[in-house]
């Protein structure tokens, strides 16, 4: 069913993963070179950041339509917890290597923490569909 809980939590662990668009991980205090070239470091920097992004996203939303297969449904979660916390890891590899002294020259902004809320999401939804299927599980003793 659609109208689960742990279906609305993956819808937003979608919507703050599509976050990442709008919202930069990093903002210099002055113009760099490299990714901060612009002072501004987002996901358009880097390939590597747009495409997990993406792929998290996408893959937390289509979770969405595979109730009917609860393990292959928790296996995708896990799969996309995986991507985002790529995408936290990744994120601060690159702008520590374009800037060593990163967290010196650059403040910290919002979409650095929205892998975090995604992933926080991913894991009560998955709690959700755990207990969904504890319960099919049940029923079919009971049967």
């Amino acid at each position: 069913m659609i109208q689960r809980i742990q279906s609305l939590f993956l819808l937003l662990a979608s919507i703050a993963t599509f976050l990442e668009f709008v919202f930069p991980f990093f903002k210099g205090k002055q113009a760099a070179t490299g990714f901060f070239a612009d002072s501004i470091y987002t996901i358009q920097d880097h390939p590597v950041l747009l495409g997990l992004t993406v792929a998290a996203g996408a893959l937390a939303f289509l979770t969405i339509f595979l109730f009917n297969n609860r393990s292959l449904q928790q296996k995708l979660v896990y799969l996309t917890i995986l991507l985002s916390l790529a995408l936290l890891v990744v994120s601060v590899v690159l702008g520590f290597q374009d800037t060593p002294n990163l967290f010196n020259s650059a403040s910290v902004f919002i979409g650095t923490f929205l892998p975090v809320i995604a992933i926080i999401f991913l894991g009560i939804s998955l709690r959700g569909i755990n207990k969904d299927d504890k319960l099919v599980r049940s029923m079919d003793r009971l049967r």
